[in-house]
């Protein structure tokens, strides 16, 4: 089951996971005489809101702090039909029952909140984060889509300008923000490639975005150095851009092929979102960044390398809740303080040494750990050793490395799982030996997940069967026993029906007693066809007769050959950094 957040859809739970959820009786009375009793301070409510005034025993919060905790919080955010929102000690709103008078269960209902004028709606949203003005839009068919609306227009500017663009083309972007004027702005992207703006046109453009106080600031340049979009390392006259950028209310910054320079003792009170690609900034510089955003939630640094040591326990990052790291390639350590909600990481490069996993333990949901590609030797990292002591653990990515390293470690140490709380697993696959497949079967056997739903296996691409036949008298890894009961979704891309390959599939469907699908994704195969290529499914049917005859321990097992379309059975870490 996919775990939450990062915009995943619900997963459907094992028939014998599922719950009752049925509300008692003295529950249900207890609701109905608790609305009764707020239905007088709601009316009392309506009645001085018409009046312009606030009634004695409900505070006045603001329009921002009146409708954020509704929109934040799941369960708010359909409220019955028959309720308004009231004010409550401390800026917290609540939806109250607000049933005319007369009207029985069946009866006459409104939505008083949406038949405010639109001019009042507007208010209300110019008021609100942009996040929270977006989420509005679930509130009825009146709301959706307002939210565009509550600037002068366009409150969006996504610039662009296509290589080789004229130099009449270039200009077109400073004149359409000086036609605009200074009016606040929600949006701002410019992208542009190598040679077309020059640093006094990027910092004009950059000081008009926090005139016009946006929330969301996209700076791209593309084709900026040798490697294109993955140099990362500082060049003469590279285009920069000065941290902080000015806006009071900026939420989210993406930078992408541009230096980042940054001010000591700064402060961006707002900004939750830090997206650097390909951007060479110094250890100092992302060190005053982090510490200039006590409500840092999210950081992402990608390619970008100049960066030697990421070290945040000078500074903290109490909010830090989601730190992905992607090939920056000369960063030899990683060092972070207790992060108390830190619950997701990933990691794509070369394995060190960090104390990341061990600041976290207690919190972490979701990790991905990767080595960024087939290496030989395993160099020193502590990084998949403290893997089976993650308790809070929901969703796991490893690559075939990082198998290798748990693997290695178990035969060196006893350790204690404690993944019992597992639910999606990812191997990444570089190879498919007959040493990967004991790497896969010493992980199950020692991290055992007794509570693990979804398993995908991404398999090498090479068409060469890696299967080795064993002439030594060398014991292998026997497969584990037990502990997939609940199991229910297993999905193997680039199948080829390799020896391996059928191995591990052998393995599930005996094992697996609740396995209702079982995926077989064959890679594609181009074919030229004139100027065009098409694919097709390098599978051959004998082969999948094969599979079909394999004993299954679940009798209700499908068995597809087909990619399929349906949201939960992509793994939510679907963005895989490396290629195969």
């Amino acid at each position: 089951m996919r775990g939450g957040g990062e915009g995943g859809a619900p997963r459907r739970e094992p028939d014998d996971q599922r719950t009752n959820t049925t509300s008692s009786q003295p529950a249900r009375v207890h609701h109905e005489r608790e609305k009764e009793r707020e239905r007088e301070s709601a009316q009392e409510a309506i009645a001085a809101a018409a009046a312009g005034e606030t009634p004695p025993h409900v505070s006045a919060p603001s329009p921002s702090s009146l409708l954020s905790p509704l929109l934040t919080s799941p369960s708010r955010r359909n409220p019955p039909p028959d309720a308004v929102l009231i004010g409550g000690g401390g800026g917290v709103a609540e939806w109250r029952g607000t049933t005319r008078s007369g009207s029985g269960a069946g009866g006459g209902e409104e939505d008083r909140i949406s038949e405010l004028p639109e001019a009042l709606r507007l208010q209300i949203l110019s008021l609100l984060p942009l996040k929270s003005a977006i989420r509005t839009g679930a509130l009825s068919s009146r709301w959706r889509g307002l939210w565009a609306q509550r600037w002068p227009d366009p409150s969006s500017l996504c610039l662009c300008l296509p290589p080789g663009a004229s130099a009449a083309a270039r200009a077109e972007p400073l004149a359409i923000i000086d036609r605009r004027g200074r009016r606040r702005m929600d949006f701002f992207s410019f992208s542009f490639h190598s040679g077309q703006l020059t640093q006094p046109e990027l910092k004009r453009c950059v000081e008009y975005a926090a005139a016009c106080e946006v929330e969301v600031l996209h700076l791209r340049l593309d084709g900026g150095g040798g490697r294109g979009s993955r140099g990362g390392t500082r060049r003469p006259g590279m285009l920069a851009v000065h941290f902080p950028v000015g806006s009071p209310r900026l939420a989210r910054l993406s930078v992408r092929g541009l230096n980042l320079t940054a001010s000591a003792n700064a402060m961006v009170g707002a900004l939750e979102v830090i997206h650097l690609h390909s951007v060479p900034l110094t250890d100092a510089a992302l060190r005053r960044v982090v510490g200039a955003c006590p409500c840092l939630r999210e950081l992402d640094l990608r390619y970008c390398r100049r960066l030697r040591r990421i070290d945040f326990t000078t500074v903290g990052a109490p909010s830090l809740r989601s730190f992905t790291i992607v090939d920056c390639s000369r960063a030899t350590d990683l060092r972070v303080p207790v992060v108390p909600r830190l619950g997701s990481f990933r990691f794509s490069g070369a394995f060190h040494c960090s104390n990341i996993l061990t600041a976290t333990m207690g919190t972490l949901q979701h990790l991905y750990l990767c080595s960024g590609g087939p290496e030989t030797g395993l160099p020193p990292t502590n990084l998949p050793s403290t893997i089976p002591r993650l308790s809070n653990l929901r969703v796991l990515t490893l690559c075939s490395i990082a198998l290798q390293y748990v693997s290695v470690f178990a035969a060196k140490t006893v350790m204690e799982s404690k993944l019992c709380n597992l639910r999606e697993l990812h191997f990444l696959m570089f190879g498919m030996t007959n040493s990967n497949l004991a790497d896969i079967y010493s992980f199950l056997k020692t991290c055992p997940c007794p509570q693990l739903e979804r398993l995908f296996v991404q398999l090498p691409t090479n068409t060469r069967d890696s299967f080795t036949k064993n002439f030594l008298e060398v014991a292998e890894e026997e497969p584990p026993k037990g502990g997939l009961e609940n199991l229910w979704l297993v999905k193997m891309t680039n199948f080829k029906g390799h020896r391996n390959e059928m191995q591990l599939v052998d393995f599930l469907l005996r094992k697996a007693s609740c396995l209702k699908k079982l995926f077989l994704i064959a890679p594609k195969e181009d074919h030229p066809r004139g100027l065009r290529k098409i694919q097709s499914d390098v599978l051959p049917n004998f082969e999948k007769t094969e599979v079909l005859l394999l004993e299954r321990a679940s009798a209700n097992v499908q068995i597809v050959f087909s990619e399929p379309n349906d949201p939960e059975t992509q793994p939510l870490h679907s963005e895989v950094f490396v290629r195969f």
